[in-house]
């Protein structure tokens, strides 16, 4: 447990690292936001995707669901957001769940402005995941339980009115998960492909507004 507990904190602590805006500011031509710039430091951000697809052949039908993730987030200056985010994933064949998982943590992300409607985004998400899987030895469905640490980069679109369209590109993550009848199974991802690439959507919500405007 002690050897797990250092695992996760040593490669969150190089996520965040990999992942400064400070580091990468000049690299990329960007810029981040001064504290005394109008920017959206003190809202909260939402944002998430819902994915579903089928396949059917003539002789079976799998489907799977997914929300990749959903969150919650605040800025705590004018470029990084902290948060929780919760995802969810099922997969079905004949109509028969054999497979699903869920899984909630906290994130962190710094972003770069490129210009005025483009952004560069890292972030970065620790995660407890939880669920079932059916196991084929004994054509029962099994608990397993585990982590997941993921750090990817984003490009966000701002649409106007708190608005923005992300489009995720990239991804270096670590999965292990256990069940009671077998011991830890790890997964890597790492680098660009079809399964790393996804877009999602968010807005931001600045509660101060209203206040402001009763205080007038």
């Amino acid at each position: 447990m002690k050897y797990l507990n250092k695992t996760v904190c040593s490669l969150a602590v190089a996520g965040m690292t990999m992942l400064s805006g400070k580091v990468s500011a000049q690299f990329l031509g960007g810029h981040r936001l001064k504290s005394d710039e109008a920017g959206p430091k003190g809202q909260f951000m939402v944002y998430g995707s819902l994915d579903y697809s089928k396949v059917t052949t003539p002789s079976t039908s799998s489907s799977t669901v997914s929300s990749a993730p959903l969150g919650v987030g605040y800025f705590i200056n004018n470029n990084d957001l902290v948060g929780v985010n919760y995802a969810y994933s099922q997969n079905s064949v004949d109509h028969n769940v054999v497979y699903k998982q869920n899984e909630a943590g906290i994130w962190y992300s710094p972003s770069l402005m490129l210009g005025k409607y483009f952004v560069l985004i890292g972030q970065v998400d620790a995660h407890y995941v939880w669920g079932q899987q059916l196991s084929g030895a004994a054509d029962s469905m099994q608990n397993f339980n585990g982590f997941r640490l993921r750090a990817y980069p984003l490009i966000g679109i701002l649409l106007g009115g708190g608005w923005a369209l992300k489009f995720k590109f990239a991804e270096l993550s670590m999965l292990q998960t256990k069940t009671k009848q077998e011991g830890w199974t790890k997964s890597y991802v790492a680098g660009l492909s079809g399964s790393t690439f996804g877009v999602g959507i968010s807005k931001n919500f600045d509660f101060r507004k209203k206040s402001a405007k009763d205080d007038n």
